[in-house]
Formats: structure tokens, C-alpha cells, sequence
């Protein structure tokens, strides 16, 4: 940046921006120094980020249309939320109390079947006000049948994202039958549909939306399935994502059938690479571990889903591991049915406690680690780390504002310990390719009281007709 003008100098003209962050208690950059500046600036013009530093030299030289003022605000890049169901949102809690057999192939299959595409339009609308309420401004959606629900939801939310139309062709499992109600697809039709959808959507939104291949997860998956997913992923320069060693119902699963668990199936298929963003892991056999590690696949950590649902995945996963080792391994939300929240900042608390408390070492998994999983770590995973993930002079401007003015973060002498081990997460404001999407904690891109007026109404209407909303009562009597 040039020299400000001395006294009588003549001075330029600033140039005008659109916006300017400024007085930031801490701005947390995430560039290559990982520098922390104390009283630190944005400026941002359009979509992208154009000046970085100190507050006293960055307000001197724009001329901002708008300013948002973060005094007592700890300043980051847009949280990455690296896996999310979007159209599962309205079941939240329908997949409580059970194992994944029965989660997978009655509760959600179950609510799958009563889910019109307008209630996956609501569905993905209250996960996209979840997230944001979160300080998440990028995710990916691993797959659905509503890709047009998705986008249209990613066009109206302002947020940054990935989704996919999901494809599977095998309809008996080790772990049981898929319901009749499943869509029945060969792999060249779920393929063709995949296609369409990139098609149609990758690129949309000012570039805010793209589109990979989805698989569900490797036992629902043929051969053939698996090889041209990973061939149309590459020809169309996107990712594929897919579950693989979720759980040990499902390791076993695909050792029975197979021979061998998911990523080593993978490898002998030819379907991993840097491109791959493999779900879960925690069921993870050593060798997978290295394939991975040798193939450059990326990993997707879901504390939350692991606890709920009872897996085992932070006990006897390895993420600490690979991330010593130079794997990415970023963090994942999953679901209102698998983890039942939608809330980055939590998972770093659970990632980083689990790490801990699996190995009996307190400086396991640290917050500026999990930080990194939620930022540079989510942006590469989605292959979008040349333009998010750091807030840096050039990238886009996805920045969430969080406001350290609370009993439960005082005294902040360590704002990157009181994130994860102190606060209640929650934005306060958060940026999106340079629109605010919430200021102050008032979401401004999505009709909030409307949103939870159509999730109440939707979700109660699928639980009734689903039969499911018998089998997650209370136990204590309901007078």
C-alpha cells in the first residue's frame, strides 16, 4: 500500500468501496504468517477483498459506501461447513435412539419418501439460515433428488456452496434392503442426471454455486458406478464426494461384499485423488489411511454425527494423524438427522476435546488446528482455496464477525482458545462474497420468521406421515 500523504500534501482522492470493516478487536487473517491484527481493517470491493491491515491505514484511503464497525468482534474468514444434508433439515431428530442400519435404511429412507421438493426448498432454506446464524458462509451438500431446490436456495441465501444430485445404483446391502420407494437408477442414468445438474447449475450465482458428483456411500454403489463418477468428475474439472468408512456396520458391509472396506475399493476402482473428498473416516484401517494419504484425498471430520450416533468415529479415527502427516482433513456438520445441529464452531469443540481425550494429551488437536480445519483446510477440500478460506488481499470476501462482548468469552486473552474451548458459537455478522447476509444478529437475506413458520409446519407434517414420530417420543409420560 502507498504512503499516506504528510500535512500539505496534496492528497488524493480515496476510491470508493462498497464496504469497510473496521476497528476489528482481532482480525484473524489465515494468510501464509497466520498474522492476528489487533485494531484490523477490510476493505471490500464488490466481491473481493482489497486492503488488509491496520485500521488507522486502511480507513484513511477508501472511501466506503458502508461500514461495519467491530469493536469487541473477533473478525475470521467465513466458516467452511464441509458436509451438509441440506433437505434432511426438517428431520431433525426423527433418526434419535437408533443404529446406523435402522438410521440409514427405515428413518431416513422413511422421511426421504414423504419429502416433496417444495419442503426440500424449505428444508435447505432453514439449514442456509442455520449456517449462517452459525458464521458458516461455504458448504457442501453431498446429495439429494432436489438439485433445483438447492440452487435456487443458494441463489436466494447469498451463501457459497456445493451441491450434487446423488447417485447410487445397488439396492441390497450387507446391512439390509433399500425401501421400494428408492429410486431405481442404473449407473449411466444417475450419471446422466448428475450431468444435467452440472450442467444447469455449476457457476451459477456469480460463481457462488458449484456442482460435483455425489455418491451415497460405497455399498450402494457398483463398480461401473464408482469408475465413471470419478471419470465424469474429472472431464467436468469438479470434485466426487462420497461416505466411506462411516461406520463398522458399514466397514463390515463392504468387507463381506467386496473383500475389502470402502477406500481400498476405491483405490483398486481408480476413484481417488485430490478431487476426493472422502466423509466421515472413522472407521479407517491403517492401509486406507495411506492410500489416502498417498492418493492426496481429502477428509471430512463429523464429531458431532460420531457422538450421536453412537459410531465410534472420534475414538478410533486418525485426524490428528493425518493432519501431522499432511493430509487435509477438514470439519462437517452432516445433518439435523445425524448430528442434529448445523454449527461449525461446535465441531471445532468437539474435534479438538475428542482428540484429547482419546489420547490423554491436552495439546492434541489445539484451537489454531481446528481453525485451520474450518477455513484453509474446508477451502481446500472443496477445491476453492485460491478464493476463500483466509482473509487476504485478492480473495473473496467471506468474513464472519463474532462478538466477544459476553460473560462466556471474558476476559479474552486468548480469542482463538475462548472460540473453541469458551463460546457459545453464533455469529454476529457475517459476510458473503461481499454481501451481508446477517448484521448484528439479523439475518437479512432469508425471511427468517417464515422460514421457521414452513420447517414447523413441513417437519411435523413428514415425522406424522413418515410413522416416525412414535418411535422418538419422550419416554416420560406426555400429559
Amino acid at each position: 500500500m502507498s504512503a499516506r500523504p504528510r500535512p500539505g500534501e496534496n492528497r488524493p482522492e480515496s476510491p470508493a468501496i462498497d464496504l469497510l470493516i473496521r476497528n476489528a478487536e482481532w482480525l484473524v487473517t489465515l494468510d501464509e504468517e497466520r498474522r492476528i491484527i489487533r485494531d484490523g481493517a477490510v476493505a471490500i470491493d464488490g466481491a473481493e477483498i482489497v486492503a488488509v491491515g491496520k485500521s488507522d491505514e486502511i480507513a484513511g484511503s477508501y472511501h466506503p459506501r458502508k461500514i461495519i464497525d467491530a469493536g469487541d468482534k473477533l473478525v475470521l474468514p467465513g466458516l467452511i461447513d464441509t458436509h451438509v444434508h441440506n433437505s434432511q433439515q426438517l428431520g431433525r431428530g426423527l433418526a434419535d435412539g437408533c443404529d446406523i442400519p435402522i438410521h440409514l435404511l427405515q428413518r431416513l429412507y422413511g422421511y426421504e419418501a414423504q419429502l416433496l421438493s417444495d419442503d426440500a426448498y424449505w428444508a435447505a432454506t432453514n439449514c442456509h439460515l442455520e449456517m449462517i446464524r452459525a458464521g458458516t458462509t461455504c458448504f457442501l451438500d453431498p446429495g439429494n433428488y432436489f438439485p433445483d431446490e438447492m440452487a435456487r436456495t443458494l441463489g436466494e441465501s447469498g451463501l457459497r456452496g456445493v451441491i450434487a444430485r446423488i447417485a447410487f445404483d445397488v439396492h441390497t446391502t450387507a446391512i439390509g434392503d433399500l425401501a421400494r420407494h428408492v429410486v431405481r437408477e442404473t449407473a449411466d442414468e444417475a450419471l446422466a442426471r448428475a450431468q444435467e445438474t452440472i450442467d444447469a447449475y455449476h457457476g451459477a450465482h456469480d460463481g457462488r454455486t458449484r456442482v460435483w458428483i455425489g455418491l451415497r456411500i460405497p455399498a450402494v454403489c457398483s463398480d461401473e458406478l464408482i469408475r465413471k463418477a470419478k471419470q465424469t468428475a474429472d472431464a467436468n474439472g469438479v470434485g466426487l464426494v462420497l461416505h466411506a468408512s462411516e461406520a463398522r456396520d458399514e466397514v463390515v458391509a463392504s468387507r463381506v461384499k467386496f473383500g475389502m472396506p470402502d477406500v481400498e475399493r476405491l483405490a483398486e476402482l481408480g476413484a481417488l485423488g485430490p478431487n476426493v473428498l472422502l466423509i466421515h473416516m472413522g472407521w479407517a484401517s491403517p492401509r486406507e489411511l495411506a492410500l489416502t494419504l498417498r492418493h492426496g484425498a481429502c477428509v471430512c471430520c463429523t464429531p458431532s454425527t460420531g457422538f450421536r450416533a453412537g459410531m465410534g468415529s472420534m475414538e478410533f479415527g486418525r485426524f490428528p494423524e493425518l493432519l501431522e502427516l499432511g493430509a487435509t482433513v477438514a470439519l462437517g456438520s452432516d445433518s439435523a438427522m445425524s448430528s442434529n445441529y448445523v454449527d461449525i464452531v461446535r465441531q471445532m469443540t468437539l474435534a479438538s476435546g475428542a482428540a484429547k481425550s482419546q489420547r490423554l494429551d491436552p495439546m492434541v488437536l489445539p484451537p489454531e488446528t481446528v481453525i485451520e480445519m474450518a477455513t484453509l483446510h474446508g477451502a481446500r477440500a472443496l477445491l476453492w482455496d485460491e478464493q476463500i478460506g483466509s482473509i487476504e488481499t485478492g480473495k473473496k470476501a467471506d468474513i464472519s464477525l463474532f462478538d466477544t462482548n459476553k460473560p462466556e468469552w471474558q476476559p479474552v486473552l486468548n480469542p482463538l482458545a475462548n472460540l473453541v474451548y469458551a463460546s457459545r458459537g453464533g455469529a454476529d455478522t457475517v459476510v458473503c462474497n461481499g454481501q451481508v447476509l446477517m448484521e448484528k444478529g439479523v439475518v437479512l437475506s432469508i425471511d427468517e420468521e417464515r422460514a421457521l413458520f414452513e420447517a414447523k409446519t413441513r417437519g411435523r407434517r413428514i415425522a406424522e406421515r413418515s410413522g416416525l414420530l412414535g418411535a422418538i417420543q419422550p419416554r416420560w409420560p406426555i400429559i
